[in-house]
């Protein structure tokens, strides 16, 4: 009797460890709009509308791990700081007026508590940012040899434009992992972001897949068009981080038939990939989706002097002067 009043109090003490530790998240909420934070001492509280042409760069951070991500050594906080730096520089030669940036840490114990947004923000001098949380909990016990601890991460928009709408919107999830991990792991999304660049407001559709595993590929992407769907403007743009290069197969079609469903929507514009590792994978080149009001001049993979993650930095140039060429429907 006592060794199973024991066995049971050990239990209920690894279950409240369980769900303590998984929890403290706000990312549970389905949609709903986010905060739009304004930078103190920006350079720039109130720059000229855009003439001419407007660019969008986009970033993934891999959350400052680099590229061996947990499965290296242990990162210091200068190193971090560098890497971050790095990015400041990125985006200031790339002349963006606004960047888009994922897998980012929001002050976790695994990056020194760096809040790596608003750094980055305060650095470019621009006087709006707005966050999504995207994976949050009190402490994330793996890799085992090395847990993450407390963890809060998502992705992120600054603009030196006014940002006046920050909705993160989550896609269903296609869980792939067993039912006592789900609670840990991080959610897709979708982060829409209203820029108001003069007289035109820009939809900035923001987005993070991350297909470890093939097989929800086609679900995210599927909900995701509903979504956009959904949300559309003729000025809307679709930037983000969605399959990794080395998890495409020759035969997936996906991204095709996502395209078709869209029908006139949006059209591609295709910046040149990496070649693929074997002859089995095909590149898969970085690409974003315009609204039929905007003109695309040029997108473009970045070079960069250390690649942070597996996803080159994707540059995008649009026509931003009058009259656009609009197609009403």
């Amino acid at each position: 009797m006592i060794i199973l009043v024991i066995i049971l109090i050990l239990a209920l003490l690894l279950l409240g460890a369980y769900f303590w530790s998984s929890g403290g998240q706000t990312v549970l909420a389905g949609s709903g709009s986010g905060i739009v934070e304004a930078i103190p001492d920006a350079m720039e509280i109130a720059p000229a509308p855009p003439v001419g042409t407007l660019g969008i760069l986009s970033y993934s951070l891999a959350y400052g791990l680099g590229r061996q991500g947990d499965s290296g050594p242990e990162r210091s906080a200068a190193a971090i700081y560098d890497d971050l730096d790095q990015v400041i520089e990125t985006i200031v030669a790339s002349e963006a007026d606004i960047a888009l940036l994922q897998e980012v840490d929001f002050a976790s114990q695994r990056t020194h508590d760096i809040d790596q947004l608003y750094y980055i923000a305060a650095a470019l001098g621009w006087g709006y940012a707005a966050r999504a949380v995207t994976w949050e909990c009190r402490y994330l016990p793996w890799p085992l040899r090395r847990p993450t601890g407390r963890l809060r991460a998502g992705m992120g928009v600054i603009s030196r434009y006014p940002l006046v709408q920050n909705v993160r919107q989550r896609l269903p999830q296609t869980w792939i992992m067993p039912l006592f991990l789900r609670r840990y792991a991080a959610r897709h999304t979708v982060q829409m972001v209203d820029v108001q660049c003069g007289a035109i407001l820009l939809r900035l559709l923001h987005v993070y897949l991350d297909p470890q595993q093939r097989t929800r590929y086609p679900q995210d992407l599927q909900a995701l068009g509903t979504f956009i769907r959904e949300v559309y403007t003729p000025t809307s743009v679709l930037m983000g981080t969605d399959h990794p290069i080395a998890n495409r197969p020759a035969s997936d079609v996906s991204l095709p038939t996502f395209m078709t469903a869209l029908g006139e929507r949006c059209r591609a514009v295709v910046a040149p990939g990496h070649h693929a590792a074997t002859a089995e994978l095909q590149p898969h080149p970085g690409y974003a989706l315009v609204g039929s009001d905007l003109q695309p001049l040029d997108a473009w993979t970045t070079e960069v002097h250390a690649l942070l993650s597996v996803h080159p930095p994707l540059m995008l140039r649009l026509r931003w002067a009058l009259p656009l060429l609009a197609r009403h429907r």
